[in-house]
């Protein structure tokens, strides 16, 4: 039959033991109206998608009239006959919807993993993106929001926030290729005013080096401090250098073969005297491959060792204590500042004894003393603390070229593949080029036997024409 309202106002609930009851309609096939045994109304679709029986609630009679009932039931139908889709499968997937979360997850899994930079990613997803929104549906993130998250890490890290949005601009790209939004969902994190970057100019000035040299060799990590110093040796990049192994070694030839570099290339490490030497005071640990040997599992026995053999990965905790110990060894050269330090100290300790002596620390926070310094007027020589490890390879190069070396020559000890990148060192290197204009012109008076006639300003010739001559002469 074919359904009218009086039908509907007029029938009620006819099945037994809860069972479903519909009026079915004659004029749109699978259309009809359910009633429930409490009297409420809905009206439901039933159809077939790839051989399976389906049924959708259409919506609730009352706040559907009977025509838009229809009418929605037509097009659902249509969209089942036409594109082979099955709307209630769409419908559920709608309500339930992929998070962040999940997106997330799917982008680590599927792109992150084959990056050489995946690690940064994951690190940057866990501290910044899940903890905000990773309940959040994918389709419900804003530009606005992404703006928000982008000012607030910039406050204090403009290079930080901008690989952020980078991030999620591409996770978003991503999402619409696997189906996490449609094609034509817009990218929230396009069209962010990033923040302006320069690039970073840190590097070990001569002054700073034996301080530092001091302070690694009195970590008492002895992997840590073998590799901190071979990173100021070779100036390799911290990942490659951590994933060297022994068999890459060539002691004939004095080089290290890196297999897994960032520009996808085979590199040759060149390996100088104290570099060698170094490798040859690391002791070997029996069944890991690597140069740099991580601790491995703790309780396992030698066989367990051998498999899951790995190489150090937490090199940052050392690296933060010897800058720490330089920064201190810089600080305590200013007798006031020795002096305020031991104050500290002693107070700083008695309270680590009392409220957390596993967790005891020798000396109190830098920014603690750096605080205590500017209540008290006292400035603080320069410290050291704010350098990082990827400084350690820009003092290699910036050493390299106060040498006099060429950026063609430190591009290939850096294993640049852009020579834009090597492009930096180029100011370095114009302590050299002064040196040697300084020897040409002592050599040339040396030559000429005397030094040249200034210039004084009343000879310089005033009338226009005189100097016309002047220049036309010089061409």
């Amino acid at each position: 039959m074919k359904l009218t309202k009086r039908t509907i106002d007029s029938t009620v609930y006819q099945g037994t033991n809860n069972a479903r009851y519909v009026l079915w309609d004659d004029e749109v096939p699978g259309f009809g109206c359910r009633i429930f045994p409490s009297g409420a109304k809905s009206f439901v679709l039933s159809y077939r998608v790839a051989g399976r029986k389906r049924m959708m609630t259409i919506g609730t009679y009352g706040v559907l009239t009977l025509d838009q009932a229809r009418k929605a039931a037509r097009a659902e139908l249509a969209k089942v006959e036409t594109e082979g889709s099955d709307p209630l499968a769409d419908r559920e997937k709608e309500r339930r919807g992929e998070t962040l979360a999940d997106l997330c997850a799917a982008y680590l899994d599927r792109h992150a993993s084959t990056k050489k930079t995946g690690q940064e990613d994951q690190r940057r997803i866990n501290k910044h993106i899940l903890p905000r929104w990773g309940a959040l549906k994918v389709k419900a993130l804003t530009r606005e929001d992404v703006a928000k998250l982008h000012a607030k890490i910039g406050a204090t890290a403009h290079y930080e926030a901008n690989r952020v949005v980078n991030l999620l601009s591409t996770m978003f790209d991503l999402a619409r290729r696997w189906g996490f939004v449609s094609q034509d969902h817009p990218n929230p994190a396009r069209d962010i005013t990033l923040f302006k970057e320069t690039k970073r100019d840190r590097w070990l000035t001569p002054a700073e080096l034996p301080r530092l040299a001091e302070a690694i060799d009195q970590e008492a990590n002895a992997i840590a401090r073998a590799a901190l110093w071979l990173y100021l040796l070779t100036g390799a990049r911290k990942s490659e250098l951590l994933a060297a192994r022994w068999d890459r070694v060539d002691w004939d030839r004095g080089e290290l073969k890196l297999d897994d570099t960032k520009n996808g290339k085979v590199f040759y490490v060149p390996l100088s005297g104290p570099a060698l030497a170094l490798l040859r005071s690391i002791p070997r640990v029996a069944g890991n491959p690597y140069i740099l040997p991580g601790r491995g599992p703790r309780t396992a026995n030698a066989a367990e060792k051998a498999q899951t053999a790995s190489h150090l990965i937490n090199i940052e905790k050392p690296w933060a204590r010897v800058k720490t110990a330089a920064t201190l060894a810089a600080w305590r050269e200013d007798p006031r500042a020795a002096a305020l330090i031991d104050r500290l100290t002693e107070a700083y300790a008695r309270t680590q004894h009392r409220n957390a002596p596993k967790k005891f620390t020798p000396t109190p926070p830098l920014d603690a003393i750096r605080a205590a310094a500017a209540a008290e007027g006292l400035e603080l020589p320069p410290a050291i603390d704010d350098v990082r490890l990827h400084d350690l390879r820009r003092t290699v190069g910036s050493w390299l070229a106060q040498s006099g070396n060429s950026l063609h020559l430190i591009g290939k000890v850096l294993n640049h593949s852009d020579t834009k990148t090597t492009a930096i060192y180029a100011r370095f290197g114009e302590d050299s080029v002064r040196a040697a204009l300084e020897q040409h012109g002592a050599r040339i008076m040396d030559v000429a036997g005397f030094a040249p006639t200034i210039v004084a300003p009343e000879s310089v010739p005033n009338d226009p024409q005189d100097r016309q001559s002047d220049s036309s002469g010089d061409q």
